[in-house]
This record gives C-alpha cells, structure tokens and sequence, in this order.
C-alpha cells in the first residue's frame, strides 16, 4: 500500500522536517528506515510521557490520602472546615518538609494541596445507588 504525505499538511518541528529533507534525496529504503526512526521516536517519547503522567497521578493520589487522613482527624476533632483545613495543611507540610536535594516533594500550596485531594477523592471507587 502505497501513501503519499505531503509534509504541508503536517505540524511538524523544524528539527523533524530537516530530518526527513535529508533522508528524501536517498534510496526508497532508507527513506522508509528514516520514516521509521521517526516514527519510533515519537512512540518512545509517548511512551515516556504517558509514564511521567501516570506517575504524578500516582503520587497525587498518595498525598492526597495521607492530606484527607489529616483532614478527617481534625474534622473529628469537632474543628470546623477551614480550621481543619488550616491545621491538616500545617501536619502536611510537617510531613514534607521541603528538601535542598530536590527529591520527590509535594507542593505545599493551597491549589496544590486542593488538587491532590480532588485526585484522591477521584480515584476512590463509588458505591452504586440502589
């Protein structure tokens, strides 16, 4: 099967189009081994990026329980909301104290802490409604 691509209709990086411009002067074979390298490039790096994302997720979802278990022992405490919050937020942080070595740390921030929570909470299986 034959197809033809016209690399107009195409966005692609310049650092890709000088690729493909060097390869399209050589025989048929190595223009389909230069199509390929490409090709196999970009897997890779989906690849890599879908693995990088799933990853933050996971570790979104880890801080976010252990920020919610924070959480619910203030609320039990009887605390109001934005008390709660408060004081869940400062055990977080005690927690994951920020480290000059640039290890995996949470972000000690409210929409930080806001977005491991809502990802937690996300990522809890719900009970059907009968």
């Amino acid at each position: 099967m034959d197809i033809l691509i016209s690399t107009e209709k195409l966005n692609l990086p310049p650092e890709m189009l000088r690729e493909l411009a060097a390869c399209r002067k050589d025989s048929e074979a190595a223009v389909y081994a230069c199509l390929q390298k490409i090709i196999d490039d970009a897997e890779k790096f989906r690849k890599f990026h879908r693995k990088r994302h799933e990853k933050a997720l996971q570790r979104s979802i880890q801080w976010g329980a252990e920020y919610d278990v924070y959480l619910q022992k203030h609320l039990a405490a009887g605390l109001n909301l934005k008390i709660a919050k408060t004081l869940a937020k400062r055990d977080f942080i005690a927690a994951h104290p920020l480290t000059a070595d640039g290890d995996d740390y949470p972000g000690h921030s409210n929409p930080a802490l806001r977005r491991y929570h809502q990802a937690y909470l996300q990522s809890l299986p719900t009970t059907p409604v009968e």
